[in-house]
């Protein structure tokens, strides 16, 4: 076996997104497994911030595996995004996440972390669903703001949330407000 494709209708409806919410928290801990065991494989690979990587949107990607065709969302382990240079906010941040829980990189990280101002949301927390990945670093999690688009359509961000409340978005410290025009610190 090369590769997994995971194909559900997660968010066909506005009635699925609870469904879809757990689906892609399974998705987003599967991807940190995979990346962990990436990395402990492969002690060589840089950090995420010093790989030269940066943040661009995931272009669609037409027909692929999944029979639904358009609208699909891939999610990449470290070995694919060094391929193509670039990743999104799921892919980026679960690098993160596993290089963080493996003690990897985390001197680089609370200049990039904030904490939520007052107004701000608040991200949703994804707690591990299973405990075969404990942290031997910060057991940091993924996490995911989310925003409503149209009525019954939602937009997800994947960020890292820290144990101290902060959180850190690595598509932000990788280029994604440059690329739309907000300041990044």
């Amino acid at each position: 076996m090369r590769d997994v494709a995971f194909c559900t209708p997660s968010f066909s409806t506005p009635r699925s997104v609870p469904y879809g919410e757990f689906t892609l928290s399974c998705l987003l801990w599967a991807l940190v497994g995979a990346n962990a065991g990436y990395l402990l494989e492969h002690p060589e690979v840089p950090p995420l911030y010093k790989s030269g990587i940066y943040w661009k949107q995931e272009e669609p990607q037409g027909r692929t595996a999944c029979p639904e065709g358009d609208g699909q969302e891939l999610f990449l382990g470290i070995p694919q995004v060094r391929t193509q240079g670039f990743a999104d906010c799921e892919d980026v941040a679960c690098w993160r996440v596993s290089e963080v829980r493996q003690g990897r990189g985390t001197q680089l990280a609370k200049r990039e972390r904030t904490t939520p101002t007052p107004g701000h949301p608040r991200p949703t927390i994804i707690p591990m669903p299973w405990g075969a990945l404990t942290a031997t670093g910060p057991d940091v999690l993924p996490a995911f703001f989310k925003r409503q688009v149209l009525p019954g359509q939602w937009v997800y961000h994947i960020i890292v949330f820290w144990p101290d409340g902060s959180f850190e978005d690595p598509s932000r410290v990788l280029g994604m407000g440059r690329h739309y025009g907000y300041q990044t610190r």
